[in-house]
């Protein structure tokens, strides 16, 4: 189900003279009305309570919701505002931020009168994974994730919109409307109950994501990927938020390098999952999966666990599986593929 959810962010940019030292009047300004949506691709509360509908998974659900809010409630905590210029030169003529922390609010700002991208981005202040780079041409900017060994999840869900403002020939009043959509996703795993407690998951990782988005041109690119680490949302539940994946075609997604594309399994992304065994032993399971991990979404995944502490994924044949026991860090002995 498509929704959208809209935050009233109204930026008046009022000018209404020119610059007195200056006769020509190209460069006086023009009353504008800047309108910013946060538009979501996916109704997350429905779609986690239609693949946990049973009463056992209700506390599962719930959990789950909590965890997903912040992320996919559509608020907005900051707001960046770039203006650059149109005239061939990309370079950035006006900039704004401010901390919002509510729905609704207003800006004066002087803009002369010229044709503008306007790039904007909310939720990337407080982002401890994810900066803002490259902002002094619109070509260049960027949202780049930090270099680690292994992320945390991703703790603020980042939006993000680019439109062409034309104004260079307009002495009217205008009004502009900018969607935006998120750039990061949700992965959650969850443990189907069948009454056991032993074996007991114990983390959960993500590899196979973006490592940063260009503003201009919203292409993705995966140099470096980083092992997101998830979030314990219960003993039943991991999730984590992160970049997507690459998209099937290498056509589709936009700066991938070749022999990025798809490994040999067909993997676009991974999931490990580490379970801590009765014995000390620690069971390593790594799910693959050949489908695309898009923005704004939330990839539910439903598990049951084996005896040999290795999880399968419940209803879906085209994952993956790779099991490796008395796992340790470097090792691969006990091999299994299924």
């Amino acid at each position: 189900m498509n929704i959208k959810r809209t935050i009233l962010l109204l930026i008046a940019v009022a000018t209404a003279g020119c610059h007195l030292i200056d006769d020509d009047l190209t460069v006086c300004g023009v009353d504008a009305l800047i309108n910013y949506e946060l538009r979501l691709v996916t109704e997350v509360q429905l779609q986690i309570e239609e693949k946990l509908s049973s009463d056992i998974d209700k506390p599962v659900a719930d959990a789950l919701k909590a965890w997903s809010a912040p992320y996919y409630s559509g608020s907005a905590h900051d707001l960046d505002m770039s203006f650059f210029s149109l005239d061939g030169t990309d370079e950035l003529l006006e900039h704004k931020s401010d901390i919002i922390n509510a729905n609704q609010k207003s800006y004066t700002l002087y803009i002369p009168r010229k044709d503008y991208r306007h790039v904007a981005v909310v939720n990337i202040a407080d982002n401890k994974n994810v900066r803002l780079e490259g902002g002094e041409y619109a070509s260049s900017m960027r949202i780049v994730q930090r270099n680690a060994d292994t992320l945390d999840s991703h703790n603020t869900a980042v939006y993000a919109a680019r439109m062409p403002m034309y104004m260079a020939d307009v002495d009217t009043s205008l009004t502009f409307n900018v969607r935006l959509y998120m750039v990061n996703c949700g992965v959650a795993l969850v443990l189907t109950a069948d009454g056991s407690t032993i074996p007991t998951m114990r983390d959960m990782v993500l590899t196979g994501t973006a490592t940063g988005f260009g503003l201009n041109d919203s292409t993705f690119t995966y140099d470096k990927s980083r092992p997101i680490r998830a979030e314990k949302v219960m003993d039943r539940c991991y999730a984590v938020l992160a970049l997507p994946s690459p998209e099937p075609q290498p056509a589709a997604c936009g700066q991938r390098k070749a022999g990025q594309a798809a490994k040999a399994d067909n993997a676009l992304w991974k999931v490990q999952v580490f379970t801590d065994m009765p014995d000390g032993t620690v069971t390593e399971t790594e799910l693959s999966f050949p489908y695309a991990l898009r923005a704004g979404s939330l990839e539910i995944i439903k598990v049951q666990m084996n005896d040999d502490g290795s999880v399968s994924v419940v209803g879906n044949a085209e994952v993956g599986v790779t099991v490796t026991l008395d796992w340790k860090e470097g090792n691969t002995q006990e091999l299994i593929t299924g």
